[in-house]
């Protein structure tokens, strides 16, 4: 794709900085595009009712069969398009996107004709809900601090429709969830483990300043 030629390693702006690694990268599939953002499925079978109904009704009013033929040809034409158009704009979307978790942070790359990138360290994520569906795909919804300014509109289709305020990022229709969720416990666990090494370090400087030298 040629918006993305630039990035030194595909999904990240720039490299890694020295003691940061990457742990994991994956995209939403195709078919949880279709179903959970776009619902094509749904529209599918809204289209077929709707004309189906309205195509039964005409017979039943005794309108000529070629009249009934054309309107049902129109109708069945001008919903397939739009089928067709959310068919390929969820194809596009699921190309594009693609998550990034480091050691340090998540970052989220997203768009088709505006790229996007969105980092979000680890330490501001406070939480992270696993959602399996029944086609075997997950979704991971995030819960960042409250001091982390995220915009729905550059994180969608990555956002939750349900939490507009505050907003919390979602990583959809990944096909190896409970992987990705173990992933990220562990990077969350190794965080706190430093946070807890930084703060023991902090304490034992402020004790070490804090005792009292004998006088000579």
């Amino acid at each position: 794709m040629m918006e993305y030629e630039g990035e030194p390693i595909e999904g990240l702006p720039e490299v890694l900085p020295d003691g940061e690694s990457l742990i994991w990268q994956g995209r939403p599939t195709v078919g949880a595009m279709l179903k959970r953002v776009f619902f094509v499925p749904q529209l599918a079978l809204y289209f077929g009712l709707l004309i189906g109904g309205h195509t039964i009704y005409r017979l039943t009013e005794s309108v000529p069969l070629a009249q009934v033929l054309g309107t049902f040809v129109w109708q069945s034409g001008l919903a397939a398009t739009v089928l067709l158009l959310l068919v390929w704009l969820a194809r596009a979307y699921a190309r594009s996107i693609l998550y990034t978790l480091t050691s340090a942070r998540l970052v989220v790359r997203s768009g088709v004709a505006l790229p996007m990138m969105v980092n979000i360290p680890i330490e501001q994520i406070i939480s992270a809900d696993l959602r399996v569906h029944r086609d075997g795909t997950g979704d991971i919804l995030l819960r960042a601090t409250a001091d982390r300014q995220l915009y729905w509109v550059l994180l969608w289709p990555n956002v939750s429709a349900w939490y507009s305020r505050p907003v919390r990022p979602c990583l959809r229709g990944l096909g190896d969830p409970n992987l990705v969720a173990k992933a990220f416990a562990d990077v969350a666990s190794q965080q706190v483990d430093v946070v807890t090494q930084d703060q023991g370090a902090d304490e034992s400087q402020l004790m070490t300043r804090g005792h009292a030298v004998p006088a000579s």
